[in-house]
């Protein structure tokens, strides 16, 4: 038993004299607004002592992290960092305060240390678009409206819809979700028709200029799709009338253009093509039987 407790001791000893021996005594230098050094100072000790390859010191310092906060107006707060003078990094002060602020800044600059060979070189682009939703995105929703054309017991069928979207950009990308329903009221009951559309999606998206007040787009949606056809019935009888309707997996594909993006209300002009999941097949009543991909044009607004 004894010995048993003592090899415990002996590895713990040693664990700890590794982790010491891993970490790099540094010192803080803080540059912020005099009644907030103090305050700037301790969230910065206190972060980087919970980093697993630094620690905060006062004497024989074999590095010096330095965190200046910045107050640039109508740009918002920010917090820069640098550890002896290399591997700069600057990070916005969002909603949430300075304290999230510093520990992302922490994190890159103490994982960039020339002392240390481990951790990224650097955050990579959708790292920084990742932080971009979390910080400085905004959100927008608007209705649209739409046609559609599909190909239909060998013709074209029209129908005319109404959607509603929602999105949360940031920077070059933006997240979003969208619904929206397609009708075709009219048409001869002897013909095969496709009467109602509905999309429940989710959608990802990515703008070629997203500074400019007016930029091209592109997206993918991936959603669920509802199909109701109307028309003749084979299996019920020669004269039958039926319905069939039919709900999967669609992919769509979108592109466009988005202007007054300066505004509190932006235009947005897309086109796209939507690709079915499954075939839409009526077993019980012989309605139709055919794969229905679709295309779309349409305007929308956005607030």
């Amino acid at each position: 038993m004894r010995r048993g407790l003592f090899a415990l001791a002996v590895i713990a000893s040693l664990l700890c004299a590794r982790r010491g021996h891993a970490q790099v005594r540094t010192c803080v230098e803080v540059e912020a607004p005099a009644k907030e050094r103090d305050a700037v100072l301790a969230d910065v000790q206190t972060e980087l002592d919970r980093h697993p390859t630094h620690h905060a010191a006062t004497t024989d310092c074999e590095g010096t992290l330095t965190v200046e906060v910045i107050d640039l107006g109508s740009d918002g707060r920010w917090v820069t960092g640098r550890i002896n003078t290399q591997v700069p990094d600057r990070e916005k002060v969002g909603p949430e305060g300075l304290v999230p602020a510093i520990e992302r800044l922490l994190r890159v600059v103490l994982h960039n240390d020339p002392l240390v060979l481990e951790g990224p070189s650097s955050p990579g682009w959708l790292e920084r678009q990742r932080r971009a939703l979390e910080v400085k995105s905004a959100m927008h929703w608007g209705p649209e409206i739409y046609g559609v054309v599909a190909r239909v017991g060998g013709r074209a069928a029209t129908l005319s819809g109404v959607g509603l979207g929602l999105r949360r950009e940031a920077s070059a990308l933006y997240l979003g979700a969208r619904l929206g329903g397609a009708f075709d009221p009219s048409g001869d009951l002897g013909e095969l028709r496709l009467r109602l559309q509905v999309e429940a999606d989710v959608e990802a998206g990515w703008y070629a200029s997203p500074a400019a007040p007016t930029s091209l787009f592109a997206s993918v949606l991936v959603g669920v799709l509802h199909q109701r056809y109307e028309g003749p019935a084979p299996l019920d009888g020669p004269m039958a009338i039926g319905t069939a309707a039919l709900t999967g997996v669609a992919v769509a594909a979108r592109v466009g253009v988005e202007a007054l993006r300066a505004s509190d209300m932006r235009l947005v002009g897309f086109a796209q093509l939507e690709l079915p999941g499954f075939a839409s097949r009526d077993s019980d009543h012989g309605v139709v039987d055919a794969w229905v991909p679709s295309a779309a044009l349409g305007v929308g607004l956005l607030f």
